[in-house]
């Protein structure tokens, strides 16, 4: 279309010089010059040809003119789109990395992950890649030269922890491959001042005109763990204080022992065969009281580490634990399937504070006389397929009302003038644990037709159970 209208225009020049040709001839005519004169031959040639020409020069400097302004628009529209993009990622509230999938290098960073990361100063700037491929074109400095100086390029590994290398590698092929997004939580990377951070990762992979690239966008969540690790301190502590009066009791049957004990020590006629048998018997009360003193400081200590734990004796010691309490006592205890090792991945420490939070919740429902019964199984996640360890408390309670079932884990909700704080720090441990932590009404016997109350409540605990940890079911 464009090309047609400059043929258009080119022949309305020429006709234009035509026209202006025959005006002179006939001009030339009437004053009298001869009609064979060459003159008239040479003048025509020369005016169709001046004026061809400064037609189509006339043409061209149009087209010039027009394409210089389009090149300049174009210009400004790519450096508006380019300040726009930088613009989102330096404005962006989380912190925001373009990797390359296949070396981990990091291509662009923006202000709050050069600010927040070890190394920031040798993070490139969000559009630094633009400005890279600007920069080879003219001959500028590349990425990771600055005033003339080089910087050496930071590859994702060198930010993260390497307990979480593993995971973060995979994470990162799989957005590679798939596209994502790919969620990760709990990654522990390298912070400015050489603190550790915890962030939640999103990975998402994009296509560019350099090749195909992932950016993570990844959200500062270290004060949140802080605040729920301290959350669960206090909620130790206030279990602690239900346990006092019981421990009380179990602390000063062993003293009294050794308080008679030692009297009987001071007699001077005492046989030695009942001396030795004494001491023994004082000894053995020391030890029971050290017992109890240790299980109340290894439950009251925070843990921060991970190994393995073994859900069957994390169930034997939070029972021993709940027994010291006055709630308990009228309580009777049903195991199934805790009579073998059930190793899972976690912090036994933090995991026997959920079993502990679970059973005095069942103890308080059932207002200390009841049964609760407690099994383990194995099964197959509904939607992952993974093998799963699953710990059910059930109780012979009342139930929980329908209303509160949707509010049940929420911070400070409760129903018996507790902390509210029970049920949900359990529900963060089972979290953390990469599990869950659910409740229902048990079935009633009779079908929930009959208009029956609930037979009790019942909390489900499902934990990973990798294949080659614990006995296969």
């Amino acid at each position: 279309m464009q090309r047609s209208g400059h043929v258009r225009l080119i022949a309305f020049f020429f006709l234009l010089a035509a026209g202006a040709t025959a005006f002179g001839i006939a001009a030339l005519v009437a004053i009298g010059a001869p009609r064979e004169s060459g003159g008239i031959l040479i003048v025509s040639v020369w005016s169709v040809a001046i004026l061809g020409f400064a037609g189509v020069f006339a043409h061209r400097l149009t087209i010039a003119k027009a394409r210089w302004k389009e090149t300049q628009d174009y210009l400004a529209r790519i450096q508006r789109a380019s300040d726009r993009y930088r613009a989102l990622m330096e404005g962006a509230a989380d912190k925001l990395l373009v990797v390359e999938p296949g070396t981990g290098l990091i291509r662009e960073a923006n202000l709050r992950a050069r600010e927040a990361l070890a190394g920031g100063e040798r993070l490139p700037a969000a559009g630094a890649a633009e400005g890279a491929a600007a920069g080879v074109a003219e001959g500028a400095p590349s990425v990771g030269q600055a005033a003339g100086v080089d910087r050496p390029r930071t590859t994702l590994r060198e930010l993260v922890l390497p307990g979480d290398l593993e995971r973060l590698d995979a994470a990162v092929r799989e957005a590679a491959t798939a596209g994502g997004p790919v969620s990760l939580s709990n990654l522990h990377l390298h912070g400015a001042g050489g603190r550790t951070i915890v962030v939640a990762a999103r990975l998402v992979g994009i296509d560019l005109e350099g090749g195909h690239v992932v950016q993570l966008a990844l959200r500062d969540v270290t004060r949140q763990k802080e605040m729920e690790r301290q959350l669960a301190v206090h909620e130790r502590l206030s279990s602690i204080g239900l346990l006092t009066a019981g421990v009380a009791h179990e602390i000063n049957n062993p003293l009294e022992g050794i308080g008679n004990y030692l009297a009987l020590l001071e007699r001077p006629d005492l046989p030695p065969a009942d001396r030795a048998r004494y001491l023994e018997l004082v000894r053995h009360g020391f030890a029971r009281i050290g017992d109890i003193v240790r299980d109340l400081l290894r439950f009251a200590r925070p843990k921060n580490e991970s190994g393995t734990a073994d859900v069957a004796g994390v169930v034997e010691r939070a029972l021993k634990l709940v027994r010291y309490t006055e709630r308990f006592q009228g309580i009777e205890v049903s195991l199934d399937g805790l009579d073998r090792s059930l190793v899972v991945v976690g912090d036994a420490g933090r995991l026997e504070q959920l079993v502990f939070n679970l059973l005095l919740n069942a103890a308080q429902a059932m207002d200390g006389n009841g049964t609760i019964a407690i099994a383990a199984r194995a099964e197959r996640g509904a939607e992952s397929g993974e093998r799963e360890l699953v710990l059910s408390v059930d109780d012979t309670g009342p139930g929980i009302a329908p209303e509160h079932l949707a509010r049940l884990f929420d911070p400070f909700f409760s129903t018996s003038g507790g902390t509210g704080l029970g049920l949900s720090v359990s529900y963060g441990i089972a979290r953390a644990h990469g599990g869950t932590l659910a409740a229902e009404n048990r079935p009633t016997p009779g079908g929930a037709e009959t208009g029956a109350k609930p037979a009790g409540a019942r909390f489900v605990l499902r934990l990973p159970w990798p294949e080659d940890r614990g006995t296969s079911a």
